[in-house]
């Protein structure tokens, strides 16, 4: 229980940290045109998904998802959809494949890449943000995307090592 628990409040200040205090280290405040957008609670239901399976990195995004649409989104439901599909596929990518560390951090890229992408076309389907395409892929997923994956990189050990400290489910299993 008490492993459980250390994770989920992990991922937690990770969440809280990528919307306060990250908000004043993004390169627009040092004057770059660059917008980076810290996905750590994302990366940390993706490195769940890894470990535990798709469908407890699922309820992870769509806890997660839905606490970033209630405190800072503008359409309710954007990032609980968005959250919840990237960390299932994440634990279906990691499945069908050999698990080895190149695997975990090129499945991390694509489903960061993929995620960015699923909310633009959201946004823009909502016309919240029509932004175009070019601009938004070279200024703000590409630089997005590489900070969250050197994010990965420093907590993948750590959040493995709080994964694997968890009892094994019957639903890994299966998985």
């Amino acid at each position: 229980m008490m492993p459980r628990v250390f994770l989920t409040a992990t991922i937690l200040v990770l969440f809280l940290l990528e919307g306060t205090v990250l908000q004043h280290l993004s390169p627009q405040v040092w004057g770059l045109s660059w917008i980076t957008v810290p996905r750590f609670a994302l990366v940390g239901a993706i490195m769940v998904s890894f470990h535990r399976g798709r469908r407890e990195g699922l309820y992870y995004g769509l806890v997660f998802g839905f606490l970033q649409d209630v405190l800072f989104g503008n359409v309710i439901g954007v990032y609980t959809l968005s959250m919840m599909v990237a960390s299932y596929f994440a634990g279906l990518i990691v499945k069908l494949f050999h698990r080895s560390l190149v695997v975990a951090f090129m499945t991390i890229c694509v489903v960061l890449f993929a995620h960015e992408w699923l909310l633009y076309l959201l946004f823009r389907l909502f016309a919240v943000n029509p932004v175009d395409v070019q601009w938004i892929l070279s200024k703000q997923i590409l630089p997005s995307v590489g900070l969250n994956v050197l994010f990965a990189i420093l907590v993948y050990y750590p959040l493995t090592k709080m994964c694997e400290a968890l009892k094994p489910n019957r639903h890994t299993a299966g998985e």
